[in-house]
């Protein structure tokens, strides 16, 4: 009974401190970031005491709820890794948020929503039903909004937030649509056919109840939740907008919160994936890779160094999709490749966002990296944080990055090498070519932000801030040094939850032309940008008038094909005609109603209360109707 009372306080613990926050922070507002950070802290204690139950056994705890639905948790190695991620990094973002908001008049609002927002994280990974999930699913779009327009005086963070709300919810709408063509088809195979854990043990059986076909197509739907809410292409316009909010808003939605949670749901119905028809994964793999090179590209021209970050988190996601997408080649590894992946990423994702916060404060809220430059020498101890964060985004050898995106690649070869064929071969380009442009917009933010002399007075006069308000970071960039001696420990604890006999788990290999290839291109890439921003050649260039530098610099011109196209000349006219629809109806029913009123005003006057005036009318009907008699009978 114990173990089930910290499972649940996992997920209780940071909404309580969304309360007390909110309450005492209202009198304390000094104390609401300690408040805050204290309740996320006991979620983290709850989920490492509750790990060493989990490596025995998974904890699984349910009431019913509605007629074939329970409520309840589900607590497995992949959630409880996933669990202690979400509440640690969440943490480290805490701490340095009550330095970085110390001046927010609202930051007891700030804390109380982003306490809100841990807790929906938490309580979406350890559901033990899908309804339930769902139901966090929101909780987590809502504050995402919420936190994106926290200083709604802006009116770009107000339009950010409504973009983001607006977007996510095709995701969360293909979510609904999945959910009820499986609870539809399930009802009468099962008491709980929404159930986690029956899904996942029962896949296969699944599949042969009601087809391969019909859990294919569940599973794009719920393939198109994952990317409306991790941001994958081509629902992935409203990131880069949504780094309007505060800097550790971006780094809870980076890397602990909302983004992982479409590759958390693909990577817990990993089964259904799996057992349904080919097409279903190969989607996965297909819109991960693509959307790995697509936000690579874009990421190249970005000159604010939010945008950058934001883009390369785009694409990081997409490597995590793709490793679980492929599967069906290389085997049970792809989960532990992809979530080994998002656990990396979140904690050097962490780092460089609150880095960049960092600079943001001491550069009065500058963003455009080429206004910059020079902070190593001014800034260096965040500086140099920002340095070990960007080595590990580019998967520098020995750092946690490289052991965590490099195994992504080599599995994508083995999937080519083993399909040999053009569409096995998409996922080792698009990644590939992906990791090159990492290198490339990485150090190209890096040489513009931290070397060469600065070129504004901002930068000029930028400073550290206190070391106690970096120590959150310098224990992220520990981690994102050394978590790479966890790789096959990880790979080890999160292969029994799969459950995929006579699928193999093992990790990737791949020939030394492969293996070292990465590395290359990672020398390529650093040299390119050492010599056009290293030397500052790019000064000296301008491309900002060629046809692919427009092109890129547009975003392919995505957004106008939603905003210009499909907004304006679609959704508006189409919304129009249903509002004259609309309007017309209502007025049928409105004059309906009033005509009604008309005609009983007119026979109310009838009613006189004089007696002689009803016997005349009495008599006059009996005259009408008599005279109508016989004309009838005369006919």
């Amino acid at each position: 009974m114990t173990m089930y009372i910290y499972g649940w306080m996992i997920f209780i613990s940071p909404l309580i401190g969304f309360l007390l926050t909110l309450i005492i922070g209202k009198y304390y507002r000094r104390w609401s970031g300690a408040i805050a950070s204290f309740f996320i802290f006991l979620a983290f204690i709850f989920s490492v005491i509750t790990y060493f139950t989990v490596i025995k056994h998974p904890i699984y705890n349910s009431y019913t709820w509605f007629y074939n639905i329970d409520f309840g948790i589900y607590i497995d190695n992949l959630a409880i890794v996933m669990a202690m991620m979400v509440s640690f990094v969440s943490l480290m973002i805490h701490l340095f948020a009550i330095y970085y908001m110390k001046d927010d008049p609202n930051k007891h609002v700030y804390f109380a929503e982003t306490a809100l927002f841990t807790a929906g994280m938490l309580g979406l990974v350890i559901s033990s039903n899908l309804v339930l999930l769902f139901l966090f699913w929101e909780l987590v779009g809502l504050c995402s909004y919420l936190l994106i327009g926290f200083w709604f005086f802006k009116p770009n963070a107000t339009a950010a937030a409504k973009k983001a709300f607006i977007v996510t919810r095709v995701g969360d709408l293909s979510f609904i649509i999945g959910m009820s063509i499986l609870y539809y088809s399930l009802i009468n195979v099962t008491k709980d056919p929404l159930s986690i854990p029956y899904l996942i043990s029962n896949a296969s059986s699944i599949a042969v109840a009601i087809g391969k076909v019909r859990l294919g197509i569940i599973a794009i739907f719920i393939l198109g939740a994952a990317i409306g809410k991790s941001a994958q292409f081509p629902l992935h316009v409203w990131i880069p907008d949504a780094m309007e909010g505060p800097t550790t808003v971006s780094a809870l939605i980076h890397a602990a919160t909302m983004v992982t949670a479409g590759v958390y749901l693909v990577a817990r119905l990993f089964q259904v994936f799996l057992y349904a028809a080919p097409f279903a994964m190969y989607a996965v793999a297909i819109v991960g890779s693509f959307t790995a090179l697509y936000a690579g590209i874009v990421g190249l021209v970005v000159n604010d160094v939010k945008r950058i970050l934001a883009y390369s988190t785009i694409s990081q996601l997409g490597y995590m999709l793709a490793a679980i997408g492929l599967a069906p080649i290389i085997g049970g590894v792809a989960v532990s490749l992809g979530m080994f992946h998002l656990i990396s990423h979140a904690i050097f994702k962490a780092l460089l966002f609150m880095s960049a916060g960092a600079f943001l404060v001491a550069m009065m809220d500058l963003r455009d990296a080429k206004q910059m430059g020079g902070l190593w020498k001014r800034m260096p101890v965040t500086t140099t944080l920002f340095f070990i964060g960007s080595l590990a985004l580019v998967a520098f050898p020995g750092t946690s990055g490289y052991f965590s995106k490099d195994p992504i690649i080599f599995a994508s070869y083995n999937y080519f090498t083993k399909s040999l064929s053009v569409a096995g071969f998409l996922p080792l380009l698009f990644l590939m070519t992906g990791s090159l442009l990492t290198t490339l917009y990485t150090f190209r933010m890096f040489f513009l932000v931290a070397v060469g002399k600065p070129r504004s007075t901002l930068a000029e006069r930028a400073r550290d801030p206190p070391i106690v308000a970096l120590l959150p970071l310098m224990v992220l960039s520990i981690f994102a040094l050394i978590l790479g001696v966890w790789q096959v420990p990880f790979y080890s604890f999160v292969k029994p939850t799969l459950d995929l006999s006579p699928y193999s788990v093992s990790v990737p290999t791949a020939p030394i032309y492969i293996t070292t290839l990465p590395i290359i291109l990672l020398a390529i890439g650093f040299f390119v940008d050492l010599y056009i921003y290293g030397f500052e050649k790019w000064k000296t260039w301008d491309i900002s008038k060629t046809w692919y530098y427009k092109l890129v610099k547009n975003k392919f011109y995505i957004d106008v094909l939603y905003t210009r196209i499909i907004s304006e000349r679609v959704i508006l006219p189409l919304s129009a005609a249903f509002s004259g629809f609309e309007n017309a109806y209502n007025g049928s029913v409105n004059k309906l109603g009033s005509d009604t009123v008309s005609t009983g005003t007119y026979f109310r006057r009838l009613q006189s209360g004089v007696f002689e005036n009803y016997v005349a009318v009495l008599i006059i009907a009996a005259i009408l109707i008599f005279i109508i008699i016989e004309i009838v009978e005369l006919v």
